[in-house]
């Protein structure tokens, strides 16, 4: 991702918080451009979070079944919460500040939560890499994260066999580039 001299950044000329929420807060910006011209920007301010990629001891991957209702339904998705760090993305910076870290758990053992849990999450549904990979592919999984994560720890199996990046086998499923 070369290419030349950086960029001008805008000049931020100054902003007003018109919403805060328990999760998120929304800043309407001003900032003058590069050119000369004025732009307002409205970012929805996040405080960040952690999403884990849960292993078991057959080596298959943990998600739930959630209701999301930006999209209206219920999603299956890696479990959100807080290990091994396997990288970090931000998930649409177009409009927010959320930054996900993301970490790979294993040695899991079972413990259901409480009862009164308002998330309404599913139990624990088990998936071989290969089940995932095909799931995403069919559009079964459709929730970024979860596909950021799968490519993440393709990312990380096959940089820890290969510390010198020497081309090769790819341990971690993902499609050669």
């Amino acid at each position: 991702m070369s290419g030349g001299a950086p960029r001008e950044v805008p000049e931020h000329l100054g902003g007003e918080r018109v919403y805060e929420g328990p999760l998120f807060s929304v800043v309407h910006d001003r900032q003058r451009l590069p050119g000369g011209g004025e732009a307002e920007r409205a970012i929805v301010v996040h405080p960040g979070a952690v999403a884990m990629l849960a292993m078991d001891h057959e080596g298959r991957l943990l998600l739930v079944g959630q209701y999301r209702h930006g999209p209206g339904r219920r999603m299956l998705e890696i479990d959100a919460g807080s290990l091994v760090r396997i990288g970090g993305a931000w998930m649409a910076p177009g409009f927010t500040s959320e930054y996900i870290d993301f970490y790979l758990a294993t040695k899991l053992r079972h413990a259901p939560l409480e009862g009164g849990d308002e998330e309404d999450l599913s139990p624990p549904i088990a998936m071989t890499l290969a089940q995932l990979d095909a799931a995403i592919a069919e559009g079964g999984i459709d929730d970024a994260k979860t596909i950021v994560a799968r490519h993440l720890y393709a990312v990380s199996v096959r940089r820890d066999a290969n510390p010198f990046g020497d081309a090769g086998a790819d341990p971690g499923g993902a499609a050669a580039d």
